[in-house]
């Protein structure tokens, strides 16, 4: 899910046609992923770091997305899965899954979405096994509240935006009594910083409302740095307490 003011880069970056994501490791790249753009579209992301290759083909109103998996060399892939996609009025409105096993392509699952206005309000995912899992969104009048209700497991998450629409905080719950929240700045309208509490332990008040009972540890804040066109230039990964940094990831557009 992409909020306002976040960098997205599934969408063709100006007239660049190529994105390369990567870290500096004594002078040498890491290249972590690369975007490949088409009619100011994503034709193609190559995911070094877990060994997917995915290609995309834009139809009117449906898209298809082949994954590849990959070890050592891209060169030997192997065909895994594909998800096609089906939209109306540039809502994505059904989802299918199908696995390639021994050269035949076998579905897991249907997906259908639903909408309330412009807003996503329900997902379906219908099994071939029979199983099903279901995911409620529920916004509150003034539209500053999502939450995000798993039906069919314990998972919960809540999206709380500011008056203008902009993401301030997500708190994502795992399970009963733990909590992983993630705070939002922002600057000239684009993400500057990302604060995650991976882990914090929590009770619900008799009014339900949510109290922090455990002390935040292992925390990391992200800072995004910009070019004067807007593109995203970097980002600065560094420990939140001790404010060292544990990681860049450069942004390359040709």
């Amino acid at each position: 899910m992409i909020f306002k003011g976040h960098f997205d880069p599934l969408l063709a970056p100006l007239d660049f046609n190529k994105l390369t994501i990567y870290t500096k490791s004594d002078e040498q790249k890491d290249i972590r992923k690369e975007y490949f753009y088409k009619d100011k579209k994503v034709s193609k992301i190559i995911d070094y770091r877990n060994g997917i290759i995915s290609e995309y083909e834009h139809l009117n109103n449906d898209s298809v997305i082949k994954f590849y998996l990959f070890e050592d060399s891209i060169d030997k892939r192997e065909f895994d899965s594909i998800k096609k996609f089906t939209y109306s009025n540039s809502k994505k409105t059904r989802e299918v899954l199908i696995n390639i096993e021994n050269e035949k392509e076998v579905k897991i699952y249907t997906g259908e979405f639903e909408y309330l206005e412009d807003d996503l309000s329900f997902e379906r995912y219908a099994y071939n096994d029979g199983e099903e899992y279901r995911i409620k969104h529920e916004w509150n009048k003034a539209k500053s509240i999502n939450n995000i209700i798993h039906l069919d497991e314990p998972d919960k998450v809540k999206y709380t935006l500011n008056e203008n629409g902009y993401l301030i905080e997500c708190l994502y719950f795992k399970y009963e009594g733990s909590v992983k929240k993630t705070l939002y700045e922002y600057k000239d309208d684009k993400l500057f910083k990302l604060i995650e509490y991976p882990h914090l332990e929590y009770k619900k008040t008799l009014l339900g409302k949510i109290k922090i009972t455990g002390e935040a540890q292992f925390m990391d804040e992200t800072e995004s740095y910009y070019f004067e066109n807007g593109l995203l230039q970097k980002e600065l990964v560094k420990d939140f307490e001790t404010k060292e940094i544990v990681n860049i990831l450069y942004y390359d557009y040709e």
